[in-house]
């Protein structure tokens, strides 16, 4: 009789964790992609980055899931915890999109399940260094285009968009480049370019 209770238990975990994937997919994914195999086709972060900052800011699992369950509803630029809506933007509210219960399976579901193995792989190739090359000098000189001693916004885009193979207008680079710019003259130098490489760093 208890294998049998335990069975069937092991079976309605299975349909809800399948439903719940079966919602994440329908729902999120077409945004936040679980496998990224071209960067021009994200209009948002990966659901793997997304749920590493999630877990980063908090550990607890009902405080995650609450932070997930009202940010999705009703975003905002102030409480964001992802870097990343320097590139993308906030995201529109899902009130209307998702319900209540659909909403609640998701985020258990994106809790337990991410992030997972495919960033861990991405992460041991380096994926992670990689973000530490040419933070000095010669990281600096080769954005510098023209050898002015600074960055101008045309030679940060073009430089984005050649290492990274995403159409800028699409990511807003404008946006990123006037929020490092911070004594706002049109160009880049170098203390300024340090905080980009902190911010990627971060991201």
């Amino acid at each position: 009789m208890k294998k049998i209770v335990l069975i069937s238990l092991s079976l309605a975990s299975l349909l809800i964790a399948n439903d719940a994937k079966a919602l994440f997919n329908s729902k999120c994914a077409v945004c936040h992609k679980v496998e990224v195999k071209d960067k021009a086709s994200l209009i948002a972060p990966p659901i793997n980055n997304v749920m590493m900052h999630v877990k980063k800011s908090f550990k607890d699992k009902k405080e995650a899931i609450a932070f997930m369950k009202e940010y999705v509803l009703n975003p905002d630029p102030k409480k964001t915890i992802c870097p990343s809506i320097d590139v993308f933007g906030v995201m529109p509210s899902q009130k209307g999109v998702v319900k209540e219960k659909e909403l609640e399976e998701i985020v258990n579901y994106l809790y337990d399940n991410f992030p997972n193995k495919i960033m861990n792989k991405q992460m041991h190739k380096g994926m992670g260094r990689g973000m530490h090359r040419g933070v000095g000098a010669k990281g600096f000189m080769k954005r510098d285009i023209n050898g002015d001693g600074f960055i101008s916004k045309e030679e940060f885009n073009t430089f984005r968009a050649k290492k990274e193979g995403i159409d800028i207008s699409k990511f807003k680079y404008d946006y990123f480049f006037k929020k490092l710019d911070k004594d706002g003259d049109g160009k880049l130098n170098k203390s300024e370019f340090m905080e980009f490489r902190k911010m990627m760093r971060g991201n």
